[in-house]
């Protein structure tokens, strides 16, 4: 492997994602608009953006939400970010552990937290309206931001540990290969869980199974790999070549 240096390309790409989630500060955002105007190129890459995560919305489903989430989300917005999760606990005797703590490189953070925003507020149907029963503390939304070795952003996803969904956005930056993304998820533990095939071409939404849900609500990391059509590979190590991966945050 070597280190690559995100190009303009990719620089411009991950500015319009800021964008089209309405996280950037004023005076940034006021250039990147100005940039829309008198760039075509640029504004495709927003108008993109856009649809790509207005198709993400598209796949939750209506909802009231907790009466702590405006809570959480006022805290989250006015205090300073917490710090990243650690890395991954893990035998250094066990290679497939090895294998894991290899790709288990950090998200962006900043995409991955304005995705759980924007996710929750397309479900908000008004004001929050008082719960019968308080939420559990676990029970919080968890997002990610899936990246290639280049550092650019293959996908975003949103976990919603009360219906127990997966819900998927993908880039273009995995469409048109003939092999199938497999997902994973990386245990604090060590290892690795295969939850599926998924689609890595358009926005999707998974119903995770009850041994899953458990996983998905502690594993720090994710993980995407790809497989030959029509293999499946074990549960705990995949056989074609890891591509991308990102860090599970909470919202």
């Amino acid at each position: 492997m070597t280190d690559h240096a995100p190009t303009p390309a990719e620089r411009d790409d991950a500015l319009a994602a800021e964008l089209s989630l309405r996280v950037l500060p004023p005076e940034d955002e006021i250039a990147a608009r100005a940039r829309v105007e008198a760039e075509p190129e640029f504004a495709r890459r927003v108008e993109a953006w856009d649809e790509r995560l207005a198709g993400l919305a598209d796949e939750i489903s209506p909802q009231a939400p907790p009466a702590t989430g405006w809570s959480r989300i006022d805290a989250a917005t006015t205090t300073s970010a917490p710090a990243g999760i650690g890395p991954l606990a893990a035998n250094d005797d066990a290679p497939r552990v090895r294998f894991w703590r290899r790709w288990a490189v950090g998200s962006t953070g900043l995409l991955a937290a304005s995705l759980a925003a924007l996710a929750v507020l397309a479900v908000r149907p008004g004001p929050p309206a008082p719960a019968v029963t308080p939420t559990p503390v676990a029970a919080v939304t968890r997002v990610a931001t899936l990246t290639l070795e280049d550092g650019s952003v293959a996908m975003t996803l949103v976990y919603d540990p009360v219906s127990g969904e997966l819900y998927l956005a993908p880039t273009d930056e995995m469409k048109g290969d003939a092999r199938v993304p497999h997902l994973w998820l990386l245990l604090p533990e060590g290892g690795a869980r295969l939850v599926g095939a998924i689609d890595g071409s358009n926005t999707s939404r998974r119903t995770l199974d009850q041994a899953l849900t458990g996983l998905a609500g502690r594993a720090p990391q994710v993980a995407v790999s790809m497989e030959a059509p029509g293999h499946t590979p074990s549960l705990d190590a995949p056989d074609g070549p890891v591509v991308a991966s990102g860090t599970l945050q909470q919202l």
